[in-house]
């Protein structure tokens, strides 16, 4: 279990920052994303009108601007782990979902997928100040990882077990993601 004693960041310390932390948190972070931009391809791939497809990413926007300025005055690990519990019921209710308004509530419940990357974000910059072209690389290849997961595995999952088992075969990643962020990763000061 993390200790209660924050990490030093690279800018204050003079000793050099926990490489184990460093890794957890900068792998653990964009998988959080990825699994979050996976959400919403899923919901783009199984939607039923084109025009559900916006209000996931028109949420996600929305919900990404509190979710930076929580971010950044708070704990960045117990924020994620929220979010991805908000994310995780989004996605369980979206395998239950069967009318058009439990689809745009589902699809406004992903949005907090914005949260999560723009969570992801603040915690990285927390750990790696000043190095924002590193970010935009991680973060560009945890979006495409999200899609690419998604583009392969809904097909086979409805394949096997209809649609409404794609969104729950998310939950076990996304759980076993918050239970790592639980027992190995602090937040940076």
């Amino acid at each position: 279990m993390p200790s209660f004693v924050p990490p030093p960041t690279l800018e204050t310390s003079k000793q050099p920052v926990n490489g184990y932390q460093l890794l957890v948190a900068m792998l653990l972070m964009p998988l959080a994303s990825a699994l979050a931009v996976a959400g919403w391809t899923l919901y783009a791939l199984l939607a039923k009108q084109p025009l559900y497809v916006l209000v996931p990413l028109s949420s996600g926007v929305l919900l990404a601007w509190p979710a930076w300025y929580i971010a950044r005055r708070g704990d960045t690990c117990r924020l994620m782990q929220w979010l991805l519990l908000g994310l995780a019921l989004a996605l369980g209710g979206f395998g239950m979902a069967s009318r058009p308004w439990e689809f745009l509530l589902v699809g406004a419940g992903l949005g907090l997928g914005g949260a999560v990357i723009t969570t992801g974000i603040a915690h990285a910059k927390g750990w790696m100040p000043g190095r924002w072209v590193s970010l935009c690389v991680a973060l560009f290849l945890a979006l495409a990882a999200g899609v690419g997961f998604s583009l392969r595995m809904a097909p086979l999952v409805v394949q096997a077990y209809g649609w409404r088992a794609a969104p729950l075969s998310l939950l076990i990643p996304l759980f076993m993601v918050m239970l790592l962020l639980w027992l190995f990763v602090e937040s940076p000061e």
